[in-house]
């Protein structure tokens, strides 16, 4: 859209001439993708690398904004007149135009089911501007690790795609952790990279084969750990591990991309929980606020219930609620704080 044209289309007059809808919606009458603010896209090509994964590369509109290495994004897309948001890493280099993330079958997640199962080229998705500090504004090293395991592959080909685009791409060692060969994703790609560029050295352990990292594999494996800058991403249970082998072999910086829960506590409360605007109340004995709500038979909107996203964001009118990553306990009044990665600790009143 000519930027004269979304002047015109975000004017006062313009909105007094759609009221009571909005200029969006007259926009969705011409292509559903259009929209004054919103990053939309379509799907512009779908591949499926395993039997639980598809790779979708996204052609957003004009209001999307060019990411850094390794963000994610709040992707959304409508199933049954409902729109679901989840969140998911972006793979593809930071200056591409288009949007590439890969999704695997998450037990009965809807989105990524769905994805895996019947996404194509052509459907209507949403966007958020991307977010995340898993690569900050630091300079390329010299030397550098990328450790990743299972879908945590995602963010880290961002950041491999985006040093080799930009020709700026240093000594690296990528190594990835995956169940087995059939699991692994990006395999054809990563083996022509490393053929095409000497800096980079990729292995691949299969966790079914080799067993899970250890020690004596960073140390045989990755030469000049010491002197390395390494990111990683992973399941949280393997980010542990491999952070605290790292804390003992290097004191160069280590990035990490938190790629499942934050919560580090039950999601156990007490009290009770207002919703304010349904006109609903329930125990918050039992899951986060979210959950309850959901309990509930309300549907507040979430994103990746790891508290990354901050689309589950409610106002809380007044009440006593405990962080679930920390166990701390705070009592609030009109305050925005995410549901998913908190608990009732008392009577809580919610905007919702």
């Amino acid at each position: 859209m000519k930027p004269i044209v979304k002047k015109v289309l975000q004017s006062s007059l313009a909105e007094s001439l759609t009221s009571p809808l909005s200029v969006d919606h007259y926009l969705g009458l011409i292509d559903s993708k259009l929209s004054i603010n919103e990053p939309r896209g379509r799907i512009a090509d779908v591949e499926r690398q395993t039997e639980d994964s598809v790779t979708l590369t996204i052609a957003p509109n004009d209001n999307w904004v060019t990411p850094r290495p390794g963000q994610h994004i709040l992707f959304g897309i409508d199933l049954d007149g409902v729109r679901h948001r989840r969140c998911f890493s972006i793979a593809s280099a930071a200056g591409d135009k288009r949007v590439e993330i890969t999704v695997k079958r998450n037990g009965d997640g809807v989105v990524s089911n769905f994805l895996v199962d019947h996404a194509e080229e052509g459907q209507l998705v949403y966007l958020s501007h991307p977010e995340g500090e898993f690569y900050p504004n630091v300079e390329p090293p010299a030397l550098a690790f990328l450790l990743s395991a299972g879908s945590g592959i995602t963010p880290v080909m961002s950041i491999l795609r985006s040093w080799i685009g930009q020709d700026c791409l240093p000594d690296v060692v990528f190594m990835h952790y995956a169940t087995t060969a059939e699991d692994m994703i990006y395999t054809d790609e990563l083996a022509a990279l490393a053929e095409e560029h000497s800096r980079l050295t990729l292995i691949i352990r299969y966790t079914q084969k080799h067993g899970r990292i250890d020690g004596e594999t960073l140390d045989r494996e990755v030469p000049e750990l010491a002197e390395r800058m390494t990111w990683l991403c992973g399941p949280s249970g393997f980010m542990d591990a491999a952070q605290e082998l790292l804390d003992t072999r290097t004191t160069k910086p280590i990035f990490r991309e938190q790629f499942e829960s934050t919560r580090r506590e039950a999601a156990e409360g007490e009290g009770e929980v207002h919703f304010i605007k349904s006109d609903v109340a329930a125990s918050g004995d039992e899951g986060s606020l979210l959950e309850v709500a959901e309990n509930a038979g309300l549907n507040p909107p979430y994103g990746c219930r790891m508290g990354i996203c901050h689309s589950c964001k409610c106002r809380v009118s007044e009440g006593t609620v405990r962080d679930l990553r920390n166990n701390e306990v705070h009592e609030i009044r009109d305050t925005d704080i995410q549901i998913c990665i908190h608990a009732a600790a008392g009577d809580v009143a919610l905007e919702i």
